[in-house]
């Protein structure tokens, strides 16, 4: 699937070899930018000057080397865990490696975003490079491994902002241990300031490259991915945020602001304070499709009616909400990449697209489900922070998101992969896998 972020990251990586400008294609000419990250369109460009400008195949098949090389790396994450000095610790943990192997080369959920160009595959391969390394770096005390563990978290933060949350986990990871062993808090202080150094050592030169050009300090990327002095309808974000749930309504409404127009009967009755706020919302709406122009004066209405929903509906906006989108990315089918409808549960009118997303709607149960259960059945295996952190701290600042895109759960499956296959393997066994 070639369509959406994939062209606006191949227009800077085209625009880079082309004209040696960090920036994006517009009626009046090229504008330098900084909505993205320099990771991915690097990647890209290097790739594009190997192959031809616009080979979205090589792109998708040097993506496949990746994602068989996370197989392997998960393998070893499993290997570096579970196994013991005894012949039956080393054969238990063998056996976990090869299921976390096999589960991780069958996913089709992360193997969607093999053959689409955009960051999840890479970003998914530097998480589990960074936890791996940083197994080494734990075992040995090696500055050296902590500084290449930050080499893999420099990665995953310059392809997405933020992966800056993989610095934060093993960060707590180091803390914990920290915690558990106090008598070489020197060394993991010290641990802690390297993997940090480097991690974020390529933030400098784009922050400087940011300042420079922008007079902004933004040594990542805005929240709403936009430039300086770019409109951002806060109003309109955070009325929406009053009330979208499910990915359905962000592919029905959000994304088709601004340029195309918004039916009423596409927003969930959730969103209205009973049949006076409906007609309300239906008036700004038919506002804005006159120009499909969210102006700002638009935006502050909306902006309004937040606030008087927000105040109305304290608990649904900080508590249900997020969880029901928690909830929701991780739990959907997860079609978004496949030529499938999104309002998935209409049997009716598609049942081929219906019985096909139930299909995997289960499978997705069944291995979230599996990766908690194996989360439960854990005991004394080392390093357990490295394999709970992350998902939780990422599963909470998800929920605090108003967008929601199944994908953002995806950089969690190297530890939902590891988790489920501890469930599987503790079945066969009929005992937690503990390292010795």
């Amino acid at each position: 699937m070639v369509a959406g972020d994939t062209l606006v990251y191949a227009d800077i990586a085209s625009n880079l070899l082309n004209h040696g400008i960090y920036g994006t294609s517009t009626a009046t000419g090229i504008h330098t930018t900084l909505i993205r990250l320099p990771g991915y369109p690097l990647f890209l460009a290097a790739l594009f000057r190997l192959f031809g400008q616009g080979n979205f195949l090589a792109v998708m098949l040097v993506q496949a080397v990746f994602d068989i090389a996370t197989c392997y790396l998960l393998a070893d994450i499993a290997l570096r865990i579970f196994s013991g000095k005894d012949a039956t610790a080393s054969a238990r943990g063998e056996r976990v490696a090869m299921a976390a192997f096999l589960i991780a080369a069958l996913c089709p959920f992360t193997a969607n975003y093999v053959g689409t160009p955009l960051t999840e595959c890479l970003e998914i391969f530097f998480i589990a490079l960074a936890t791996d390394v940083a197994i080494v770096a734990f075992d040995r005390r090696s500055y050296g491994y902590w500084a290449a563990c930050g080499v893999a978290v420099a990665a995953a933060i310059q392809l997405r902002p933020d992966g800056g949350l993989l610095l934060g986990s093993i960060g707590l990871a180091i803390l914990w241990q920290l915690w558990r062993n106090r008598s070489y808090w020197r060394h993991y202080v010290a641990s802690g300031l390297v993997m940090t150094a480097v991690a974020l050592s390529p933030c400098v030169p784009w922050a400087i490259r940011n300042w420079r050009q922008f007079h902004v300090f933004q040594p990542l990327v805005t929240t709403g991915a936009t430039d300086p002095g770019e409109y951002v309808p806060t109003g309109w974000n955070r009325w929406v945020k009053t009330w979208i749930l499910d990915y359905s309504s962000t592919e029905d409404v959000t994304f088709l602001v601004s340029g195309e127009p918004i039916s009423i009967d596409d927003i969930p009755a959730r969103a209205f304070d009973g049949p006076q706020g409906r007609q309300r919302v239906a008036t700004l709406i038919d506002e804005y499709n006159k120009h499909l122009l969210m102006t700002p004066e638009l935006s502050d209405q909306f902006g309004q009616l937040a606030e008087a929903s927000i105040r109305r509906h304290p608990v649904r906006y900080y508590i249900l909400l997020p969880v029901g989108r928690v909830i929701d990315i991780w739990l959907r089918p997860r079609t978004e990449m496949l030529p499938l409808d999104t309002h998935w549960w209409r049997f009716q009118t598609d049942p081929h697209d219906s019985f096909f997303a139930l299909s995997l709607l289960l499978l997705n149960f069944v291995l979230v489900a599996a990766a908690i259960a194996g989360a439960f059945r854990l005991q004394k295996a080392r390093y357990v922070s490295l394999l709970l952190i992350y998902p939780v701290v990422r599963t909470i600042f998800l929920g605090m998101l108003g967008g929601v895109e199944d994908r953002y759960t995806l950089e969690c499956f190297p530890f939902v992969i590891l988790l489920a296959a501890v469930f599987v393997i503790s079945l066969r066994q009929g005992k937690t896998p503990v390292a010795a």
